[in-house]
């Protein structure tokens, strides 16, 4: 649990374990400006790779506002993220590579950020700044996980990893939906793009009219899978000839693009006196693999014969995509304006999103030091007062799995290298990157003092995770104030692999491009797994069970449901067309493993997974 004392302006905060007084404090002052502190404004989208944006040369790509803003900016060049969501996001709001901070996959209950991590946005408040997030967290549904209960005063989301996904509001898919505000369903309007940034306008004013500096995070679900957009931001693109799928995921962007352009004309006129610092980055590689076989129309061959002679690569001539190693997994663009910040220019530095934390906090004004982060703040460098941030590995890896395993994919970056292990292609290969971005010639056999460099570097970075202990977090239930708890097979433990876990509903019919398949109309493929919880209060518990949400109101299609919890198995009937079965009992304090399905028999048999539980503590 954390400890977390402010005084606004003329701070202090400090930040530890429960176990233990804090052996790296967090200790600020705010500059002798903190009045003026400025508005700072955090774009990330989602599945955007480095070259899914005109600036960087792409020339099917219709970006001129994001273009615009990257001619104003410092333009980094050689920036990295984790290969996919949950560990960026992690590693972003901590300063800290993402398995040492807890969260190193997207589902398992593996996406939990760890309580005891102090936040930006809980550094940003407790120096006075109003703060909000809106879109996606992916960081924890539930408390103490939350997006509020980390720092984030007012919060605008959907649930899970994508807009639809089993933890968001039943039946969503992108157009005129029910989103959660401060943790309640709230029904919208229009595109979520759309949402998530008139939501933002609107909280920046707020801010603004209290006489109150805001950090925004809009944390975008577009341009993410299923690929949906309005049919006029989808229609250039097919007029142009690409194919569909190549369309809709461009045009997800240009949506992106076109209320970027919005929001700098409404900050421009935004007459409260402060500055604003603007970010603009993405959260790992481009989801949209040229080259996948799955797709219709062969868009490889068809967008660079539409280049013409540009000479122009798909995904800026990178190899890999998300969830690689490999660049194209995880160098990703990061654009930087604000006062004091020369714009216009391309920074080269080698640099990582946990970076942004000391960077961010510097530039609000805030001089921090004594920081257990991995970030170096890049302020320096942004304002002309350094070339480089000294000499560094970064240390990329991709641990979609339940536990972390040193055998996974993970790549060493440094300068002049780049070292791959454990990819499929490969067990081990080093690029000289500056020579070769495309990473196409292994040199491993010439530098065997690289590879011996790089593998300790690999030894101190697994010793310095694993020193954590890769802990695992649990859900509590029957903490006092925070009522009914949902859980969803999102978070499910246990899990021998990704696709074991059903994490996407599919509530419109996927076209054919996903490449993933819904869960709905499959549920018995899904053996039902366990959740890990944490009973707060010990006593009576009211246990309800569904295989598809309350508010669908679907019918279980089953005679009885069985729940194991506590020890203990429990079996009710299912009545007629029931949408789900009732539990009433007895749990002790402490932690618990609960398994819950319906099936045909008392005995369990055939089982259907409930996928939905909701816990109630009665009084």
């Amino acid at each position: 649990m954390k400890k977390i004392t402010a005084f606004t302006f003329g701070l202090v905060i400090s930040a530890c374990a429960a176990s233990e007084q804090p052996a790296d404090a967090i200790s600020a002052q705010t500059s002798e400006n903190a009045g003026e502190a400025p508005h700072v404004v955090l774009i990330m989208t989602d599945d955007q790779g480095y070259g899914d944006v005109g600036y960087t040369g792409n020339p099917l790509i219709r970006t001129p506002h994001i273009d615009a803003l990257a001619g104003e900016s410092a333009r980094f060049t050689d920036f990295h993220v984790d290969p996919t969501c949950s560990p960026t996001r992690a590693a972003l709001m901590t300063g800290q590579n993402s398995l040492r901070a807890g969260v190193w996959h997207t589902i398992m209950g593996r996406s939990l950020l760890p309580t005891e991590q102090v936040t930006i946005a809980e550094v940003l408040q407790g120096a006075g700044y109003a703060t909000g997030i809106f879109g996606k967290w992916h960081l924890g549904d539930n408390y103490p996980f939350r997006p509020e209960d980390q720092g984030f005063e007012h919060t605008v989301i959907h649930g899970g990893g994508g807009v639809g996904q089993t933890p968001d509001y039943w039946g969503n898919t992108q157009f005129d939906d029910t989103y959660f505000v401060n943790s309640e369903p709230v029904g919208f309007t229009g595109n979520s793009t759309d949402v998530w940034f008139d939501e933002a306008e609107k909280f920046i004013t707020g801010a603004a009219e209290e006489g109150r500096p805001s950090f925004t995070y809009l944390s975008l679900n577009a341009p993410h899978r299923p690929w949906r957009a309005p049919d006029e931001y989808i229609a250039p693109y097919l007029e142009a000839g690409l194919p569909a799928p190549m369309a809709k995921f461009y045009a997800m962007i240009t949506h992106i693009d076109d209320r970027v352009g919005a929001l700098r004309e409404y900050l421009l006129k935004l007459e409260d006196g402060r500055d604003v610092v603007f970010i603009f980055m993405t959260d790992n590689g481009s989801a949209f693999h040229f080259n996948e076989t799955y797709y219709q129309g062969n868009p490889e061959t068809v967008s660079i014969q539409l280049a013409g002679d540009s000479g122009w690569q798909p995904n800026a001539g990178m190899r890999g995509y998300k969830a690689s190693v490999y660049e194209g997994g995880h160098r990703v663009p990061l654009l930087i304006s604000g006062p004091g910040i020369e714009g216009g220019r391309d920074i080269d530095v080698l640099s990582a999103h946990y970076d942004l934390y000391p960077t961010l906090l510097e530039l609000a004004g805030l001089e921090v030091s004594g920081m257990d982060i991995d970030g170096v703040s890049l302020a320096p460098v942004l304002r002309g007062e350094a070339e480089a941030v000294g000499e560094r590995a970064i240390v990329v890896t991709n641990q979609r799995v339940f536990d972390p395993d040193p055998g996974r994919p993970v790549a060493v970056l440094t300068e002049d290298w780049r070292y791959v292990a454990n990819e499929p292609t490969g067990s081990e290969a080093l690029f000289a990157i500056a020579e070769d971005p495309a990473q196409q010639s292994d040199v491993a056999s010439a530098h065997p003092e690289v590879i011996a460099e790089m593998r300790a570097v690999i030894e101190t970075w697994w010793d310095d995770a694993a020193a954590t202990g890769f802990p695992t977090q649990r859900l509590p239930v029957g903490t006092p104030g925070v009522g009914t708890v949902r859980l969803t097979a999102m978070d499910w433990m246990e899990a021998p692999s990704t696709d074991a876990v059903p994490w996407f509903p599919g509530f419109q019919p996927p076209a054919a491009e996903i490449g993933y398949e819904s869960w709905l109309q499959r549920e018995e493929e899904f053996p039902p797994l366990p959740w890990y919880l944490t009973v707060e209060t010990p006593g009576s518990y009211e246990i309800e069970v569904f295989v598809h949400d309350a508010p669908a109101a679907m019918p279980a299609g089953k005679d009885h449901a069985i729940l194991e919890v506590d020890g203990q198995r429990h079996v009710v009937p299912v009545h007629g067309h029931a949408s789900s079965a009732r539990f009433t009992v007895d749990l002790n304090a402490g932690d618990a493993r609960m398994l819950t399905w319906f099936a045909d028999t008392p005995d369990g048999d055939n089982p259907l997974p409930a996928m939905y539980v909701y816990v109630t503590k009665v009084d």
